[in-house]
């Protein structure tokens, strides 16, 4: 029997929706996303979480309340840990629950528990564990798998040879992407920050397209090796204990001492709310000083961050690094 699988556009999404999308339409499943997300999302998400929730676990329960009535089934893993010796925030290990506590009628949930600190194997039990709650063949879900896993690769691939995930999803689909090229004004600018801030582009207010429309050269996390970002993250003296963070951190280490492709300004974007963000936002900026070619710049994003001043701040950090560049 054929499901529909419900998957909220937010959190996890924007790092591995193509293989979530192959490895359940392999096993004859219909895949039902929500919408981009928008400012009804927002609110909606917003009425319905806890005053001290940060704002991606905010617009995540828009995201739910829009697949409520149109699914059988709703997939929301619990992540635990992506690897040895790291773990995610307790709130994506809380996240299932959550839910249930926020909505009073949810249909039922795909919830695996996702904990890699010994390998990747665990993925392929969880993936036949999906199987049997949903009926599938062994064998085909076998055969899905192995094509999510491949297509997770290929995605990432195509990221770090310089595209944004959501541009990466349409290389996937479509085989080619527009070209992002206009006008070069020979800055190169790195926007660090979770993958499910900075490209959504209603949370992140698009700074990377406004970056790109005024001729600036965007870097984004995703576009590095994670091992490299391990290994930049090893400056740091004591061990960050949550994974996306130390990623962030990895990052900016890396291009403020080891990356031979400099850039001239680092644009930290962070979510209100959020512990870990503000400790790496922190670090980052102590470190940065050591580096008087390269300037930071920290954006932190609520509920009510408004575009116009955005673009303000970007323009004059921009034309900050253009006067620089022509001293």
């Amino acid at each position: 029997m054929s499901y529909k699988i419900g998957i909220p556009r937010a959190l996890m999404f924007h790092y591995y929706y193509p293989s979530w999308e192959v490895f359940f339409q392999e096993m004859g499943m219909e895949v039902v996303l929500s919408p981009e997300t928008n400012k009804r999302i927002l609110d909606e998400g917003v009425k319905r979480a806890v005053d001290d929730l940060c704002l991606p676990f905010k617009v995540y329960y828009g995201h739910v309340l829009e697949l409520l009535d149109r699914v059988n089934y709703l997939f929301v893993p619990r992540l635990i840990s992506l690897g040895k010796g790291n773990a995610v925030c307790p709130k994506f290990m809380g996240l299932p629950d959550m839910v249930r506590a926020t909505f009073k009628q949810v249909p039922p949930l795909i919830e695996p528990v996702v904990d890699l600190r010994k390998g990747l194997f665990p993925l392929r039990r969880i993936a036949h564990q999906i199987g049997e709650k949903l009926k599938v063949n062994y064998w085909r879900v076998e055969k899905a798998y192995w094509k999510a896993l491949k297509k997770q690769r290929e995605f990432a691939e195509i990221q770090q040879r310089g595209f944004t995930p959501a541009e990466a999803m349409r290389i996937l689909k479509n085989g080619s992407v527009e070209s992002q090229a206009g006008r070069d004004n020979g800055l190169r600018v790195a926007v660090l920050g979770h993958s499910y801030i900075t490209n959504d582009k209603y949370l992140s207010m698009d700074i990377v397209g406004h970056l790109r429309k005024m001729g600036v050269k965007v870097v984004t996390l995703e576009m590095f090796r994670p091992g490299l970002l391990e290994k930049a993250a090893e400056r740091q003296p004591k061990k960050l204990f949550w994974i996306y963070n130390r990623e962030v951190m990895g990052a900016a280490y890396h291009l403020l001492f080891e990356s031979k492709e400099r850039v001239q300004g680092i644009i930290q974007v962070t979510a209100f709310g959020c512990g870990p963000d503000s400790l790496v936002n922190e670090l980052v900026s102590i470190n940065s000083k050591k580096h008087q070619d390269i300037s930071f710049l920290n954006i932190n994003i609520d509920e009510h961050s408004g575009q116009a001043g955005l673009i303000t701040r970007l323009e004059a950090f921009i034309d900050l690094l253009e006067r620089r560049k022509m001293a």
